[in-house]
């Protein structure tokens, strides 16, 4: 079923573990002259048998959340941006996976009716699969690398831009965009009907406000408690 739903899981996990090892090369390149960075660097060398697992910043995942709580507590004009949540989760249950499960908020789809979303989290990596009027949008994450980065032409071309490692690229069905949040790797991919058209795909603005509203969804490991 997980396979079944995430039709480009497999180089998009290639992918997201390459530009993780693009921050690891990053810092090798940097550490002696730059203040400690954010992604911990691999004990081993990744490869596709052997993935490595980057060390989650629960502590930054638990910031960002109290942060949230708060400005909603103390804006009351302030909108209330609803997190998507899936209905093959039930109110309260946790969800047991290592990395930070990331949802947009219900408004910034711009559905006119209630989208069908799904979740299959797995360990190290989670897939949020969000279908509704014309497009298919996939939030995807893990911590693991599986491929070293071999030159320096690639590391900076999958590192990206800005302190996300943030990058938006048109695809043949629609748009990916990847970053970088808590030492994980994630990519919102979006998938429409008529992807030559639709400006969701055509366009870079949608998946941006995507991007911009996601929230750690209720349940998560370790979004309030320890990690």
């Amino acid at each position: 079923m997980f396979i079944g739903c995430s039709r480009g899981l497999g180089a998009m996990m290639a992918g997201l573990s390459l530009a993780i090892c693009a921050d690891f090369a990053a810092q090798a390149q940097t550490a002696q002259t730059a203040q400690p960075a954010r992604l911990a660097q691999p004990q081993t060398t990744p490869r596709p048998d052997q993935p490595v697992a980057a060390e989650v910043d629960w502590e930054a995942v638990r910031a960002d959340v109290a942060q949230s709580q708060s400005v909603g507590r103390l804006t009351a004009a302030r909108a209330v941006s609803f997190p998507v949540l899936p209905r093959n989760l039930e109110a309260g249950q946790p969800i047991e996976t290592e990395v930070p499960i990331l949802t947009p908020g219900t408004a910034v789809l711009e559905f006119e009716r209630q989208a069908d979303v799904l979740l299959f989290a797995r360990g190290d990596f989670y897939t949020l699969v969000i279908q509704g009027e014309g497009v298919i949008i996939e939030v995807f994450g893990t911590r693991l690398a599986h491929a070293q980065v071999e030159d320096a032409r690639t590391a900076r071309f999958l590192r990206g831009s800005g302190p996300e490692g943030y990058r938006t690229t048109r695809t043949r069905s629609g748009r990916e965009l990847t970053f970088n949040r808590y030492n994980v790797a994630y990519s919102i991919t979006l998938e429409c009907d008529a992807p030559e058209q639709d400006v969701r795909c055509v366009e870079p603005e949608y998946g941006e406000r995507l991007m911009q509203s996601l929230q750690v969804m209720p349940g998560t490991r370790g979004r309030e408690g320890a990690g």
